[in-house]
């Protein structure tokens, strides 16, 4: 459970910038990307965050899928875990979709890299 957690912070991390501009006319509206976040992804497809909906897509499937086949098993403390682990899923899909909906304005810009060696070192006076 702890590797798919990992896997889903890392496309919430890797996923949330992007590259290029973003143009200040096209506004997301956070309160329409908090309702949509009620559908697990609904809300990253939104926001146009494809594979960070894919993600959270999965994940809660899985959890779900666990949770019911643990109930039927009548394994109550680990699925009392699961049920946990689909609520904190569901708040963050939906936390997640409202903060990339408000930051859809915010301005990018491209950082240049430079290969000069030189301009990596620390100068000391």
């Amino acid at each position: 459970m702890k590797y798919w957690i990992a896997i889903l912070c890392a496309f919430s991390i890797c996923t949330g910038q992007e590259a290029g501009y973003i143009d200040s006319t096209k506004v997301k509206d956070p309160g329409l990307a908090w309702k949509l976040g009620v559908i697990p992804g609904l809300g990253q497809i939104y926001n146009g965050k494809y594979v960070k909906a894919i993600g959270f897509m999965g994940a809660e499937y899985f959890v779900v899928n666990r949770f019911m086949e643990l109930k039927k098993e009548n394994r109550i403390g680990l699925r009392n875990t699961y049920a946990w682990w689909t609520f904190g899923l569901f708040v963050w899909n939906m936390l997640d979709a409202y903060v990339d909906a408000q930051l859809s304005t915010f301005p990018v810009r491209r950082l240049e890299s430079n290969n000069d060696i030189d301009s990596l070192k620390v100068k000391l006076n």
